[in-house]
């Protein structure tokens, strides 16, 4: 009689588990749009470096600190230290745990107030998720709530998603973010000892807070230490407190490096899947040594006002940013230190001449070209008169040398035949937005740099030479993902060119002098620049593999008192290459001066040529050098030097004659007007006396004494240059010049 008895109360037993199996699966399919919710909330954002190093914890999009890890990253130990601290049948009950309350009430009962909870891990998630309220109504929603989460959750989600919230007070959610703000330290490093420090946190913040009072910390986590069989020394506590109670380095707590590299990556990951971390391309040490440099130097020019700078810094291989600095301190209101140097725009002054000069040799140019360095007049909707930095003119100069040495004239000479067109798409193709943003606005003046481009542009076009004309995008975090393939922007021979004549010490010379700060021991290329008044100056280098931007001034914009030279942001330049290929190992470098632009183009020959015209060197050149020349354009015999002596174009005449140089004029019995340009306007100042201002008259191919006509009335003669000061009389003109052989005539007004 009693088989059937158990096995009717077997089948009873088996509906029930039926039942209730049913009942969890049906609460697992109601809808919980609280819990999406709450799944879905911002998470801070833990930037680290390409090293691991942390840079910065960026706060949830509430404003909480918020960070989150993995189940997996946090150490056993700690989730064992809370799970005991909390819960300790967490595994075993379903969401309510019936002996805690069956305890709970007990106690209770027994003390005539409320002395003891009954929560679970799972309540205090519930709770969390949905705050109910307090009483007995309260309760009772939140235990409806944890049998929902466990019904939709395994116990490892809900154990993972609960140590992302605790509310630890601070403002702080969560154990990684609290492990991190307390010890400095990632959660994944949490021994038991520190572990237990903060598993008595949530459930007095004010006074169990490590940071704010250790004594009752410790007494707290020994507590809970013999009641749970932890066995955890109190020496051990003790250290934690200390360390935890801002006895040690703040900023290894709550780091704040590179704020305005750690804003752009924050900007980068909005909008999209939330990442709780993201490892960077940035190098802390080197972040850190560039901030040193910048900050030693701008102390030097406080009384310049020179009060801000930026450096940006990248790996061209892969375009990957080693160093961001914004601005000398993110906390200097004063000095607008929140604005982002590296993205904000000025006049770059000298900065662009390589990428004209790189579209020169790709028009025809050759390092071997010659240029004429002259007092000369450009432009056609606008009149430019260039001068040189140090306000000399060089007559003949090659091509070579007028860039390393950062000549004006032949720079805009340069643009004058290529086009400002031509150059404005150049400079668009590279990557330069905000010339895309003026383009059609700018004039000759564009081939020194009158037109506003940020450090960044600066830098990703500079880094095309050193990668033989192919560009890169800026790569900020480590994803393992090769650069993507670009088509070459120019030849391989002109990138490598531009390289070789920027890192050529002897061609700069003219320029710079010997320029010490430019002499590396390692392959360097340097181009310098300074906007006018000097409110910017700036730097740019590179080695075959990395470049480096550096500007200085001031965002308001104002003149620097004195004159401040571009050789200050070099120096840094050169002092940070140096320190980034010190972190190259030896087996990677080719030799001590690996040329910045790799190895000679194949379709490059060296050629022996005249220093003077640029020609190949014929037996009457006094002075010659070698060039790598592209073998399809190999110049002829040089016809400037012979026999009789050293014979220069028209063009050079007065250049020769003001200063009473040797060489001669190869006379072609026609003479020509240099200045003023046909249709020029020039503008008389009208707080100087009208007698006192004239217009130089400059000529070539005229006889000696050749006379001067203005509106057909004689002016005089030429001087023994062909120059001539007309006197400035508002109106249109004509000048007339001409001698026995020839004449000629321009046109031109004053106003």
């Amino acid at each position: 009689m009693k088989k059937p008895r158990y096995r009717q109360t077997l089948i009873t037993l088996l509906i029930a588990a039926g039942v209730i199996a049913l009942f969890h699966a049906a609460l697992g399919l109601v809808p919980y749009p609280e819990l999406e919710a709450f799944r879905s909330r911002s998470r801070g954002l833990a930037v680290y470096d390409r090293n691991g190093t942390v840079l910065r914890v960026l706060p949830a999009a509430d404003g909480v600190k918020r960070e989150w890890a993995s189940l997996e990253e946090i150490p056993e130990g700690a989730v064992r230290v809370f799970i005991r601290a909390e819960d300790r049948r967490f595994y075993f009950h379903p969401g309510v745990d019936p002996l805690s309350v069956i305890g709970s009430a007990l106690r209770n009962i027994r003390a005539g107030r409320i002395v003891s909870g009954a929560s679970t891990i799972t309540m205090q998630l519930a709770r969390l998720v949905r705050p109910n309220g307090p009483g007995l109504k309260g309760k009772i929603r939140e235990a409806w709530d944890s049998l929902r989460l466990e019904a939709k959750l395994s116990k490892r989600e809900i154990l993972e998603l609960w140590l992302n919230a605790i509310p630890f007070g601070s403002n702080i959610e969560g154990l990684p973010c609290m492990a991190r703000s307390r010890f400095g330290r990632s959660v994944n490093a949490l021994d038991d000892s520190r572990a237990c420090l903060l598993a008595v946190v949530p459930r007095r913040p004010g006074l169990y807070d490590p940071a704010l009072n250790p004594e009752a910390a410790v007494s707290a986590a020994l507590a809970l230490s013999d009641r749970c069989g932890l066995a955890l020394d109190e020496a051990s506590l003790k250290e934690a407190a200390a360390e935890a109670s801002g006895s040690r380095d703040l900023q290894g707590k709550n780091p704040f490096r590179a704020p305005h590299f750690t804003e752009r990556i924050a900007a980068m990951t909005a909008g999209g899947p939330e990442p709780s971390s993201v490892r960077t391309t940035l190098d802390s040490g080197l972040q850190a040594y560039a901030e040193e440099l910048l900050g030693s130097e701008l102390a030097l020019l406080a009384d310049n006002r020179v009060t801000n700078g930026a450096i940006l810094a990248v790996e061209n291989e892969t375009g990957a940013v080693r160093i961001y600095v914004g601005s000398a301190s993110w906390f200097d209101d004063a000095a607008s230190g929140k604005i982002d140097g590296i993205r904000s725009r000025a006049q770059p002054g000298s900065c662009l001449k390589p990428f004209l000069y790189a579209l020169a040799l790709d028009s025809g140019f050759s390092p071997a070209s010659v240029l004429p360095d002259l007092p000369t007049v450009f432009g056609s909707r606008e009149a430019y008169v260039p001068s040189n930095f140090n306000r000399r003119f060089n007559g003949p100069v090659r091509f070579r040398v007028s860039l390393a040495s950062s000549l004006n004239v032949p720079a805009v000479y340069l643009l004058e035949r290529l086009g400002v067109e031509a150059f404005e798409n150049r400079l668009v193709d590279l990557g330069f937005d905000s010339i895309a943003e003026t383009r059609g606005s700018h004039g000759t003046g564009l081939a020194l740099g009158n037109a506003e481009v940020s450090l960044e542009e600066l830098v990703r076009a500079f880094a095309v030479f050193p990668r033989q004309g192919v560009p890169v995008d800026l790569k900020w975090v480590e994803d393992g993902k090769p650069p993507e393939e670009k088509k070459p922007l120019m030849s391989a021979y002109a990138a490598w060119m531009i390289a070789d004549i920027l890192s050529d010490k002897s061609s700069r010379f003219i320029g710079f002098g010997p320029a010490p700060v430019l002499a590396t021991p390692f392959g360097s290329m340097f181009k310098t620049g300074t906007a006018n008044q000097f409110q910017h100056i700036w730097a740019l280098g590179a080695t075959r593999r990395f470049t480096v931007g550096v500007w200085m001034g001031n965002f308001s914009g104002e003149t620097v008192v004195g004159r401040t030279g571009s050789s200050i942001p070099a120096r840094i330049a050169s002092r940070l290459l140096a320190a980034m290929e010190q972190s190259v190992p030896a087996a990677a470098k080719e030799g001590p001066r690996e040329n910045p632009g790799g190895p000679v183009p194949a379709l490059a020959e060296e050629t022996l040529i005249c220093a003077l015209s640029g020609m190949a060197a014929g037996p009457y050149c006094a002075g010659t050098v070698r060039e790598q020349l592209e073998r399809n354009r190999i110049p002829g015999v040089c016809t400037w030097h012979t026999r009789e002596g050293v014979f220069y174009p028209q063009e050079y005449q007065s250049w020769l004659a003001e200063r009473f140089r040797s060489g001669r004029i190869r006379q072609t019995g026609s003479g020509s007007i240099r200045l003023p340009l046909p249709g020029s306007v020039f503008y008389a100042d009208p707080g100087l006396p009208q007698d006192a201002q004239a217009l130089r008259l400059e000529t070539a191919g005229f006889g000696p004494g050749a006379l001067v006509y203005m509106d057909n009335a004689l002016q005089g003669s030429l001087n023994h240059a062909g120059v001539f000061a007309l006197g400035l009389e508002k109106g249109k003109h004509t000048v007339t010049v001409e001698d026995e052989n020839s004449a000629a005539s321009v046109d031109f007004e004053v106003r």
